[in-house]
């Protein structure tokens, strides 16, 4: 049976004749549902590493990152291409000097084609979308935005520190840049029900993003 929908390998492939993997990064960075700008101690699924490698506090540099990355992924994928993938913590959080440092330390790898942005929707504004931008021409950019669920009641009690409204802000301040858009769900989140989960999916169907990731609710050692 046909697919219902584009994966993602499918879609890269089509954009770029080849086979495309994403190369995790971790930049160092934090999030302001930790450092106690919006909370502290994170959303309640998210340990205190996040979803990084680690990298960063074993003081492996952007660029090595990506140069080790690059080597694990033509051996076990046969990538030809390669997206810088900003996944660790809230990688817009911090000033655009730093920011641009960052991405363009792993943009100037040999093979790099895209660059993807993991982040919160109340850790952009207008400067940060603009530095985003100005790599458009030249890559493929996605800024992916974690919502989880689109209900607010969900949202304060899985600790999120924003709430729905925050996130369709962000997705408005970032259309029509030549940004894609994804937005990470989670479902099985407390509390939630399978109407629900349906419901967000209706919600963001009807925004016009442009990929979703969808976890599935696992809980991993020291998460409340």
């Amino acid at each position: 049976m046909d697919k219902r929908y584009t994966d993602y390998n499918s879609y890269l492939r089509q954009v770029f004749g080849c086979r495309v993997q994403k190369i995790s990064i971790d930049a160092g960075f934090t999030c302001p549902n930790r450092d106690g700008r919006t909370g502290s101690g994170g959303c309640i699924y998210c340990n205190a590493r996040g979803s990084g490698t680690g990298a960063f506090a074993q003081g492996i540099s952007i660029a090595e990152q990506v140069a080790r990355g690059k080597v694990s992924m033509a051996k076990r994928y046969k990538a030809g291409k390669y997206i810088a993938y900003f996944q660790s913590f809230s990688n817009t959080y911090a000033p655009v000097s730093v920011l641009k440092q960052c991405y363009e330390e792993a943009l100037t790898a040999a093979g790099i084609v895209g660059l993807a942005i993991g982040t919160r929707p109340d850790c952009v504004d207008g400067q940060i979308l603009d530095l985003l931008e100005s790599y458009a021409d030249a890559y493929l950019v996605w800024i992916e935005y974690g919502l989880q669920s689109a209900h607010d009641q969900t949202l304060r009690r899985i600790n999120r520190g924003h709430d729905f409204a925050c996130f369709q802000k962000a997705v408005a301040l970032t259309r029509n840049r030549g940004i894609k858009i994804c937005t990470h769900l989670i479902l099985g989140l407390p509390g939630e029900t399978r109407e629900m989960m349906l419901d967000t999916a209706r919600i963001i169907a009807g925004m016009g993003i442009d990929g979703v990731k969808i976890h599935l609710m696992y809980v991993i050692k020291g998460t409340a």
